[in-house]
């Protein structure tokens, strides 16, 4: 599958939002109560990517999306990484995992840091593909109070991410 990436702007805040809540996250996760103020604000205090593909065969339609936000002056944290099931197993959530390291280069940002909800963990093994550790002593900065406490993975290269 071809797809596109391209950051994600304030009128796409639906379509990013839809993506979201396509993904099939646990409906315990605090994913799943994510709204579209809450994606416009991410989208504001940092940015993001969404991913667009021709699956239906007419038109192109968004696929895949991620935000990240500062965490401090040297931690970039990626947030909300989706796919929809029928995209998976194409290269797209990687894709836009190496768009967000490619903002953390270019911005000097000495490390990555994402947390995976204890509803998700079948997806740790797709992020140490990707480079990314566990770190037990990490905090999430933006966790939900009312979820157990996520796992932390942290992927670090000093003087930013390659």
């Amino acid at each position: 599958m071809k797809f596109i990436l391209r950051p994600a702007l304030p009128h796409d805040v639906a379509a990013f939002h839809t993506v979201m809540m396509a993904a099939g996250m646990d409906p315990r996760s605090s994913w799943t109560r994510t709204t579209a103020q809450d994606i416009a604000r991410s989208l504001e205090l940092g940015g993001g990517f969404l991913a667009w593909a021709n699956l239906n065969g007419t038109e192109e339609s968004p696929v895949g999306c991620v935000s990240f936000r500062p965490d401090g002056p040297h931690t970039l944290t990626l947030n909300k990484l989706a796919t929809l099931p029928e995209g998976r197993g194409q290269g797209i959530g990687a894709a836009l995992v190496w768009a967000v390291e490619q903002v953390a280069a270019e911005r000097g940002y000495e490390r990555m840091l994402l947390a995976v909800s204890q509803y998700n963990l079948d997806v740790l093994p797709f992020y140490e593909r990707l480079g990314y550790m566990i770190d037990e002593t990490a905090e999430y900065a933006f966790r939900s109070p009312a979820s157990p406490r996520p796992v932390v993975l942290v992927k670090v290269n000093k003087g930013g991410i390659k």
